[in-house]
């Protein structure tokens, strides 16, 4: 992998040019790619990374930093006060290792034991190494130096000092009795013991509380926990004693995947270094997801058990344990069976579809929530293609298809929908990110999981995507849970806790009841995707990996989340789950909310076919269930944000699908949590109901494959993501035909059925003739359905049905096609009747003002996908609460359309009186810190405005001016308004006719002279204030000869309201370090004017200046003298008059300014107007340049759309060829010691 920099510059002009330079450290990765420097922050300051370094030292020096474990605070804090090690409680100090026990929770003020050395004194401890399930701990002060080593359920910790270094253990509480090399501590804290095994023939000294020792010239020592059950303490010290030379060196755990039985194999393997003595053992602690699922080979804990808060911890004398689990299988998706539940409906799936369908992704999310909504996308197109659907479904891959691209794509400059990876914490950080993905390297495995599964829905719907995007797939699958120890850029399993059998969250472990994870669900989600990717591109380590981690995680989410055999919850715990567990709890709470609901939701969200694991104890998932309905508000329909009925119900259907799709019926109306499809959710239960339970007892030889079972009558379930047909043959000997690319069951049938109709939009009363063509044999009849309704059957091909007098609406027509008794359900076709029609019955005249929630009315009814697309099937407003758009009426705007959303259209119809260029006057508001839009409009699919962005107006109930341009043509025509980004509120739209047509769109730079640009809709009006550009009328034409100008009203709102203008790159104040403009205002003298410069992508990165104004009643020229910040990325202007007032509108609180301009210094007017001539002008061939007075530099000439056509230095000045440049209207630049003027020339 190679970084590639590369320095680009680029020329904004307009009547002054400015040159920007931006370097940035790109990495290009197949057709995609990721920055190594910081990109900045977005406009709302979002966009961290962690602070510092990490705190390594020794062997840990130079590795992939390793985040997200149950020791990670060490690494980001000078000192960690929440190790929880099972069984022992661990926190480092200046002095050393406090050592005790802690049954439940914080460590807070206990310190029993304090091991350390003789004047040890530093201020942090760092991690010196690491393995699989241990953490080296290091003390250094330059003259002291100690090391400690403990691992996941191991009852010893494991010391090393330097050789003249002297051991200091302080005992705080407990009863220490020394016995030759041995220090015991009984009761020293909750009734635990410990024992400290110096070098046979050490000796202890006592002082007071102070226990030293020089270990009899060696450097090792160890210590360990007796367990609770503990009698006879010097017994069982001896007992251990064989233990306390055995050091552990490095711990792996590895695994295997037998694809033939299903069976994936973890071996844990210690290995040791022998301090002293014969033994070779160490004693590990096996938790419960390990020792209940132990491999019939393993050697079998038979030594002491300790009481942990994970359960009971089980001791083995020994150095490697295996551990088998049974995989058994996901989906993509459920398969096309639905048909035979009772009460499904191919037309109400397929408005489902539609309803989705058009959606587009907000481009004001972060990681987590556009995971979310891409899931939403994808599981509806999977459905889709299965229903044949096909053009709904390549509208959702498309849009999944261009925001992926676009987040595993960086251009240089850009905030937003990129990765940069952190070189300094080893992490691939996505912006814009969220939950702390980004500063605290938190729920990778959740983000990049949404991520992944996207990636292998790409690839299953557009073969060959991932051999240009796969690369940086490859690279979150790193990123989260590399499977390679000797990575260079990311730690071995970043999330993933091979020992603990879990992931953890939290990047640093930043709470005092140690690391945490919420989610299993999508924990689990991200194991799928894995095996989805590993699947699709032929990897199978990558595949072998999410097998390994899903079996992992779905036995410890059993014991730990779910305790689903009754032996790890303490007796106070209230539910049958937990939400939360921590390094040394667990409880019911989430991150947002203590709502016992949102507990239950967020360990099942997102359910889909990598979800099965959850119903796979029945008696388990019932007994929940029936909790679950004691403890919410399920089955009377509550509205409550965390109750997410939809992944309730499906859960349900794991059990009892009839009983979920009897609440689903009962609640059309729920408010679906974001994220959920409803296609989704009607195909999942119906599917689920035809299908029964999964049959736990039957494996495959492929793990895309599941079997289900409902009365005796099994379904077998696979799907093939290669290119060649195969055979899964299942545990049971079904051996199941599965074709390319495809999803197969053995209820399949090998016909099909296409519906067509000789017409899709017809007249009320009209006939229409559909047709059903076939292929396969054995069909016995082809039943014709509108909706639920039976039309009527055909016995004989073709097949084929006359609807006769079709009445207004929309139908949705589909087809059964029969073999014997069993069917197959054809695509859904749809048919309009009836006509789009104004609102008011006639077409709105232009000019004239249209209300935005006056759109057009399809005479058949709802009018969604014909006069409008919303995206929400609801109206969240009070005006026309029949139809989806969000339609409010608010006194003196009219009627309003809020909520508005990325990929929404309403369609007006218009009568246009003449052909030509329309002022456009919108009435908005935007409570959204970052204005809104853009959105445009276009006619017939042309578009006939530029894309119109809106600044806040600081409330949502806040309404202001947008002035725009709109190109219409004379006549009747529907004019669809379309949002490309929502956060605004739309009210009156007001077209008044302003010329044959409308000026080009020109690029913004200064200078501003505002005679051709900018124009009044470049301006972005701000809490109050309203910018345009006008006519210079008396009297200010007196003392300025311009043509136009700008005026700028401040009338409410707030004291800071303006208006502002982007720029078309950075300004640089390398050479004209000042900004001026001429005001006219009657505002009284000394009244503040504030010139901000801010970042477009970046509104928290400024730099303002005030200035007070030394006239009234005429012009004068103001300056801002910026020379300190040199080149800049600051491509905003933002104007800001009477700065601390509220403006009333009145002639004090208007201000007309012109002639914008950067200059080198100041007095530049007398330049400007007299110290320069060029002529002739018009020219055919020359120009000629003359001054008396300046000294003259060099001249450069671009043309109008900022390209540079010729630059001179000061020796050619004189005659300036202009021959060779094509006739039209040039800009030439003149530079100077003084500074530098712009004007234009016409070359004829």
């Amino acid at each position: 992998m190679q970084s590639n920099f590369s320095q680009s510059s680029k020329v904004f002009l307009f009547f002054l040019i400015f040159s920007s330079f931006y370097v940035s450290a790109q990495v290009n990765v197949g057709d995609g790619s990721y920055t190594t420097t910081f990109p900045g922050t977005d406009s709302a300051g979002r966009n961290e990374f962690p602070s510092g370094s990490p705190q390594l030292s020794g062997n840990a020096l130079g590795k992939p930093v390793p985040t997200n474990d149950w020791w990670s605070r060490l690494i980001k804090e000078n000192h960690a006060d929440n190790l929880f090690n099972y069984p022992m409680t661990l926190k480092t100090t200046n002095q050393g290792l406090i050592v005790t026990y802690i049954p439940w929770g914080p460590i807070g003020d206990s310190a029993p034991i304090e091991v350390g050395l003789t004047g040890l004194n530093t201020s942090m401890a760092t991690a010196s190494d690491y393995s699989d399930w241990t953490v080296t701990m290091n003390w250094n002060d330059g003259s002291h130096d100690l090391k400690a080593t403990s691992g996941i359920g191991m009852p010893f910790i494991y010391f090393e000092k330097d050789n003249d270094d002297i051991v200091e253990i302080n005992v705080n509480s407990g009863t220490a009795t020394i016995s030759n090399e041995i220090l015991m501590i009984a009761n020293a804290t909750s009734g635990a013991d410990f024992v400290v095994y110096a070098p046979v023939g050490s000796t202890w000294s006592q002082s007071g509380s102070i226990y030293t020792s020089t270990l009899n010239g060696n450097n090792y020592w160890s210590m360990a926990m007796l367990p609770q059950s503990t009698t006879n303490v010097s017994t069982v010290a001896q007992e251990y004693k064989k233990y306390a030379y055995v050091f552990p060196t490095n711990t792996t755990a590895s695994w295997t995947y037998n694809e033939s039985n299903s069976k994936l194999t973890t071996t844990f393997t210690v290995t040791t270094d022998v301090k002293e003595g014969s033994d070779t053992n160490v004693l590990l602690g096996l938790l419960p997801h390990q020792w209940y699922n132990l491999a019939s080979s393993s050697p079998t804990p038979s030594e002491y058990s300790y009481d942990t808060v994970r359960g009971e911890l089980k001791t083995l004398d020994g150095n490697s344990f295996t551990v088998e689990n049974t995989f058994k299988g996901i989906l993509p998706t459920l398969p096309n069976l639905g048909h035979y539940s009772p009460g499904y409906n191919p037309a109400d799936l397929d408005t489902k579809i539609s309803g989705i369908e058009n959606d587009q992704l907000a481009t004001w999310t972060d990681s987590y929530n556009e995971g979310q909504v891409m899931n939403r996308l994808i599981q509806t197109a999977r459905i889709a293609d299965q229903t044949g659907d096909y053009e709904a479904r390549d509208i959702m891959v498309a849009t999944v298809k261009d925001r992926l691209e676009d987040w595993l794509t960086y251009q240089s400059g850009e905030v937003a929908f990129l990765f940069y990876y952190n070189d300094t914490w080893s992490a691939m950080l996505g912006y814009p990110a969220g939950h702390g993905q980004d500063h605290n390297i938190n729920d990778h495995h959740f983000h990049w999981g949404y991520f992944i599964h996207a990636a292998a829905f790409m690839e299953q719907f557009e073969p060959g995507w991932a051999n240009q995007w796969g690369d940086m797939i490859n690279l979150l699958v790193r990123d989260s849970a590399s499977d390679n120890r000797n990575d260079t850029q990311f730690p071995f399993l970043r999330n993933f806790s091979p020992y603990a059998g879990h992931s953890w969250a939290n990047g640093f472990a930043s709470f005092p009841q140690g690391n945490d994870q919420e989610s299993t669900s999508e924990s689990m989600q991200f194991a799928s995707s894995l095996i989805h990717w590993g699947a699709i591109t032929e990897n199978d380590a990558i595949r072998d990996l999410g097998i390994y981690i899903y079996t992992t995680e779905q036995t410890a989410t059993e014991e730990y989340w779910f305790d689903m055999y009754e032996r790890n919850f303490q007796s106070t715990q209230q539910y049958s789950l937990v939400s939360r567990v921590w390094g040394n709890s667990y409880d019911n709470g989430t991150f947002w909310t203590t709502d016992i609901a949102a507990s239950y939701g967020i360990e099942m969200y997102p359910i889909h076919g990598g979800s099965f694991y959850l119903g796979h104890n029945q008696t388990y998932a019932q007994s929940l269930w029936t909790e679950i309905t004691s403890n919410t508000g399920i089955l009377s329909n509550q509205e409550n944000p965390n109750l997410w009925h939809d992944t309730y119900w499906k859960y349900l259907s794991l059990i009892d699908a009839q009983a979920a799709l009897d609440l689903y019926d009962s609640y059309p109306d729920r408010t679906l949590k974001f994220g959920v499809s409803d296609a989704q959710t009607y195909h999942w239960l119906h599917t689920m109901n035809t299908m029964g339970t999964i049959d736990v007892s039957i494996t495959a030889d492929n793990p895309i494959a599941v079997a289900f079972t409902d009365n005796g009558v099994t379904t077998y379930v696979a799907h093939n993501y290669s290119d060649s047909p195969i055979t899964v043959t299942f545990s049971d000997s079904f051996m199941l035909d599965v074709p390319a690319n495809s999803m197969a069951t053995n209820r399949d049938l090998n016909v099909s059925g296409v519906l067509t109709a000789d017409a899709y939009q017809a007249n009320e009363n009209d006939t229409v003739n559909i047709t059903t063509t076939t292929t396969g044999s054995g069909i016995t009849k082809v039943e014709f359905y509108n909706g639920s309704t039976l039309l009527g059957e055909d016995v004989s091909a073709p097949y084929d049905f006359t609807i006769s007098n079709i009445a207004l609406g929309i139908h949705n027509i589909y087809s059964k096609v029969y073999v014997g008794t069993e069917f197959i359900v054809s695509n859904v076709i749809t048919i309009q009747v009836g006509d789009q029609i104004p609102y008011s019955g006639t077409a709105h005249p232009i000019p004239g003002i249209i209300e935005a929630g006056h759109y057009d009315v399809f005479e058949g009814g709802n009018g969604q996908n014909i006069a409008y697309y919303d995206s929400s099937i609801d109206n969240q407003g009070d005006f026309r609460p029949s139809e989806y758009v969000d339609a409010v009426t608010v006194t003196n705007e009219g009627a309003t359309v809020g909520w508005i959303s990325s990929g929404e259209w309403m369609e007006y119809t218009v009568d246009v009186a003449t052909t030509g260029c329309y002022d456009l006057n919108l009435r908005y508001a935007s409570g959204n810190s970052g204005g809104g839009g853009p959105f445009y409009f276009e006619v017939d699919g042309t578009k006939v405005s530029p894309d119109i962005a809106v600044a806040t107006t600081g409330d949502w109930g806040n309404w202001n001016n947008k002035v725009s341009t709109i190109e219409l043509t004379s006549g009747v025509h529907v004019l669809r308004l379309v949002v490309t980004n929502g956060e605004f509120n739309l009210g009156e739209m007001t077209f008044t006719y302003n010329s044959i047509e409308c000026a080009p769109t020109a690029d913004i730079g200064l200078p501003f002279d505002f005679e051709t640009s900018p124009v009044t809709s470049d301006f972005f009006n701000f809490n109050g204030g309203s910018a345009t550009v006008e006519p210079v009328i008396a009297p200010q034409n007196n003392g300025n000869s311009s043509t136009n100008l700008a005026k700028l009203v401040r009338d409410g709102g707030d004291v800071w309201a303006g208006a502002y203008l982007n720029l078309d790159g950075g300004l640089d104040f390398t050479t004209e370090k000042y900004i001026t403009l001429k005001l006219w205002t009657s505002a009284p003298i000394n009244t503040t004017v504030r010139m901000k410069l801010e970042q477009q992508s970046n509104s928290g990165n400024f730099s303002e200046l005030d200035v007070l104004t030394q006239k009234s009643g005429e012009w004068e020229t103001l300056s801002w003298d910026f020379s300190s910040l040199g080149a800049t990325v600051f491509d905003k202007l933002v104007f800001m008059f009477d700065l601390g007032n509220t403006g009333d509108g009145t002639a004090t609180s208007t201000f007309y300014f012109d002639d914008v301009q950067q200059v080198a210094t100041l007095g530049i007017e007398e330049f400007n107007s007299d110290a320069i001539k060029i002529f002739p002008n018009p020219a055919t061939s020359s120009l000629h340049i003359k001054s008396n007075s300046i000294n003259l530099i060099k001249v450069e000439i671009f043309s109008l759309i900022g390209n540079k056509v010729k630059e001179l230095d000061a020796t050619n000045l004189n005659t300036i060829y202009v021959d060779d440049l094509s006739n039209g209207l040039y800009l030439i630049k003149v530079h100077s010691t003084q500074g530098s003027m712009v004007k234009k020339f016409i070359k004829k």
